[in-house]
């Protein structure tokens, strides 16, 4: 599965899975009380993502370092839904500058988004998800073409784990098709973030400052300007200021990360495109809000 978001000013396109080498499995004295396991990540500059490809059911800690920018994803295939498949119809449907609907539809149907992080080069990415046995795909979401060749296979299967996910000091909801819920209006600075898709549609989170000066009411007419074609100029946000950004989530999924953000004045946006919308992106559907960083 796929995805690398563009920021805030033009529609995502979901990258696709990246694979990699077996790494680790470790825990720390904290996780074996909790019997949560870390799983060490590692995604190199080639988007291979490399860590172990077994697993038990149950609550997982993904540590995520990177070479470079990296957006590590975890996803799963309907039996039957081939990785030649999976690339084809993410470089088609997601990775497309104009993206093909039929595509895209066929993606959504095949494949389930549990959540992911990302990470740079001395900022590691924290996840956790929890994992019902069957089989997954781990991937890099910045690769912007996808190979079947790339898709790395993880296996869980055995006893399931005893942990519990951890708690959340905030939750963020998608809710209907393309609305998030009105709360939070405002959270930490940092912690651990909860984004449960309570909706009908596959959402992941761009949170972006507003630039210095802007508010809400600027960037709802530069959003209202785009929608009709015409010249917005650059969207008003800060796009050199630090972002926050989560993995791609199905619907009645849950996933919850660390994060970390200045404070401010945000606009929290979903773009993922629309395959019963002609592929819009859920941002011009009005999928976006303030939020304050506090």
């Amino acid at each position: 599965m796929s995805v690398s978001r563009s920021r805030v000013a033009t529609i995502s396109a979901l990258g696709m899975l990246a694979a990699g080498a077996l790494t680790t499995v470790t825990a720390t004295s904290a996780d074996a009380a909790s019997t949560t396991p870390t799983i060490k990540v590692f995604v190199t500059k080639g988007h291979d993502v490399r860590m172990t490809t077994h697993m038990r059911p149950g609550v997982h800690r993904f540590a995520v370092r990177s070479g470079k920018s990296a957006a590590f994803q975890i996803a799963q295939a309907r039996p039957g839904y081939t990785k030649a498949e999976l690339s084809r119809d993410v470089n088609a449907g997601l990775n497309a500058d104009q993206a093909n609907l039929k595509a895209l539809k066929r993606f959504e149907r095949n494949v389930t988004l549990l959540g992911g992080v990302p990470s740079k080069p001395g900022e590691r990415g924290m996840l956790f998800v929890d994992l019902p046995a069957g089989r997954y795909f781990a991937v890099d979401t910045n690769a912007h073409v996808q190979k079947a060749s790339k898709i790395l296979t993880v296996r869980v299967g055995g006893n399931r784990l005893a942990g519990a996910m951890p708690r959340a000091t905030a939750t963020i909801r998608a809710i209907h098709e393309a609305d998030w819920a009105p709360d939070p209006k405002t959270i930490a600075t940092r912690g651990m973030l909860r984004f449960t898709n309570a909706s009908e549609d596959n959402h992941f989170i761009d949170i972006a400052p507003l630039a210095p000066g802007k508010t809400m009411e600027d960037f709802t007419a530069w959003m209202d300007k785009v929608k009709k074609g015409e010249n917005a100029g650059p969207p008003p946000v800060d796009e050199q200021a630090k972002m926050l950004d989560t993995g791609a989530v199905s619907p009645g999924r849950t996933m919850t990360m660390r994060y970390s953000l200045p404070q401010g004045d945000y606009v929290m946006l979903c773009w993922w495109p629309d395959a019963e919308m002609g592929g819009m992106p859920h941002a011009f559907m009005g999928m976006y809000r303030g939020i304050k960083i506090r």
